[in-house]
């Protein structure tokens, strides 16, 4: 666990807020070194914010153990991402439909033989105690006995992402408990502890809203700001279907002739798949944009050195230091394990049992259901025969009508209207579902994860609002986005909104919004 004290004196402090970035797999120590003076800042001080590594995760111990070195688990993850996906294994439409589709199964033979070893792994090295215990419904007993140790008598809590499903669960268990929680960048928690790849189906309902938005405000700033905007020859595109029929012709490309990577960030080859993961991880954080359509500018030119970097980066910095080797003397995780957000996961789920020829399917769907989703089924088949259930789950009731209890306050269910991986409609659905006495939910227009992506001191303030103030906004609240921050102009310029007609208060959290929202982005989590 990790604090960023309150700033203001005792009597005027309202307590703690617990939070979680996401995942699942996400750091909240890690999340909270990097964001606690921005959630500081937006409570004015007024909460000690707590961050913590729920079971699994980071710094966590009993460890799970699947790997007794990180080298291992990201020689895996490597192994996956040079593999890729089904996409470049079916090769050109111009190929016989019986050749694809023997080149399609080799390589879903492949990868699930890939997938696999991470669930092989953990049956013979991992910690089996841990492994049934690290789901959802563990960790939010853990915060109940959080809030119990820091004589609290109700929680506080904001959660990004999963930790949406996190906070949602724990307001279906304990809804007596719930004081103030924000849930931002909504998950369908239904889905996920029911079918899992239904909730990988569920994800993707608007992920071709932030890939338009992308190419839309591309052609709109024109290549000055958005290089994309300009073909090889010179030529402007001047509409997103035209922008889009050269994005796909790259995909297509590199798809049917990978282009070799001789440099420093090599050597390797690029190719499609590795190009739509990068464009799928980049809808996630607008701030990205710019160099996302510099990259994509590049490769169409026949430099792939950008997007071969954006994708294989993490796996320049192997190192093989023990997990302890640190500033605090004790276990920390320099990585992501390949076997951290399964292991959580795939054991809150029911056993996944399909045939090789199901999971083909399954890409092949979420191929038509988003322009990234076969980069989204990888998350899931992990899940394919993985060894573990939690011993306790949760899977309802979902619903006021099917028996869930008023909260002590209500929810505050936040949503972006394009957002890549949590939609609106799962936002809808589960504001819904806790019903008009414990939930409101405040829309925002903007594209990218979570509404922080896309910055607005509209939704900003209701938020410091609700948290400070105790104000509950409107159910159906609609706000949008600060001009300016989407391909700004090189000098740092542009439509920003001035903080001299803004209140001192106000002026304030523009401020630390702004600051906030174009720094690096989170690290990146499937959710």
């Amino acid at each position: 666990m990790r604090k960023f004290p309150a700033t203001v004196s005792s009597e005027n402090r309202l307590g703690t807020i617990l939070t979680n970035p996401g995942g699942p797999g996400g750091s909240g120590s890690a999340w909270l070194a990097s964001s606690g003076g921005w959630l500081s800042a937006l409570t004015e001080g007024r909460y000690d914010i707590i961050g913590f590594d729920p079971r699994g995760v980071n710094m966590t111990t009993p460890q799970t153990r699947c790997f007794d070195n990180e080298v291992k688990g990201l020689r895996q993850s490597f192994q996956q991402t040079i593999l890729g996906t089904p996409f470049d294994a079916r090769g050109s439409p111009k190929l016989p439909n019986s050749a694809r589709a023997a080149s399609e199964r080799m390589f879903v033979n492949k990868l699930s033989a890939l997938e696999a070893n991470v669930g092989l792994a953990c049956q013979s090295l991992g910690n089996e105690a841990m492994l049934q215990s690290v789901g959802t419904v563990f960790v939010v007993k853990d915060m109940v006995r959080m809030m119990e140790a820091l004589g609290e008598t109700s929680i506080n809590y904001i959660g990004y992402s999963y930790g949406t499903i996190l906070g949602a669960t724990l307001a279906a268990m304990y809804p007596e408990l719930i004081n103030r929680m924000v849930l931002d960048g909504v998950s369908n928690a239904e889905s996920y502890f029911n079918d899992i790849f239904q909730w990988g189906r569920d994800g993707m309902a608007d992920t071709h809203k932030t890939l338009t938005g992308f190419l839309s405000n591309c052609v709109d700033v024109g290549p000055g700001r958005c290089k994309f905007a300009a073909a090889p020859n010179g030529t402007i595109t001047t509409t997103t279907a035209g922008l889009r029929k050269r994005l796909n012709a790259l995909y297509a490309r590199l798809r049917d002739e990978p282009m070799p990577v001789p440099d420093s960030s090599g050597p390797g080859i690029l190719t499609g798949s590795d190009l739509k993961m990068m464009v799928f991880r980049n809808l996630y954080a607008p701030i990205g944009w710019q160099v996302l359509a510099e990259a994509l500018a590049d490769a169409e030119r026949g430099d792939p050195s950008q997007v071969y970097f954006n994708v294989y980066i993490q796996y320049d910095r192997i190192d093989s230091r023990g997990v302890t080797d640190n500033v605090y003397g004790r276990y920390m995780e320099r990585y992501i394990s390949p076997s951290t957000t399964p292991s959580i996961m795939c054991s809150d789920s029911p056993r996944v049992n399909v045939t090789l020829d199901e999971y083909i399917d399954y890409y092949h769907e979420l191929s038509k259901l988003s322009p990234t989703g076969e980069e989204w089924a990888l998350y899931f088949g992990k899940c394919k025969g993985w060894p573990f259930r939690a011993i306790e789950r949760y899977t309802g009731p979902w619903t006021v009508a099917d028996g869930l209890k008023k909260t002590k306050f209500p929810i505050l269910f936040m949503s972006l209207d394009a957002d890549p991986v949590t939609p609106l409609p799962s936002a809808i659905k589960m504001s819904e579902g806790f019903g008009n006495e414990s939930a409101v939910l405040l829309v925002q227009q903007g594209f990218g994860h979570c509404t922080d992506a896309h910055p607005s001191l509209c939704t900003h303030k209701h938020l410091r609002d609700y948290l400070v103030d105790g104000k509950v906004p409107a159910n159906g609240t609609y706000c949008t986005p600060e001009p300016g921050f989407l391909f700004p102009a090189n000098d740092g310029g542009g439509t920003r909104r001035s903080t001299n007609v803004l209140d001192e208060r106000d002026a304030l959290l523009l401020d630390a919004l702004e600051k906030f929202s174009r720094r690096p982005g989170r690290p990146f989590y499937p959710l």
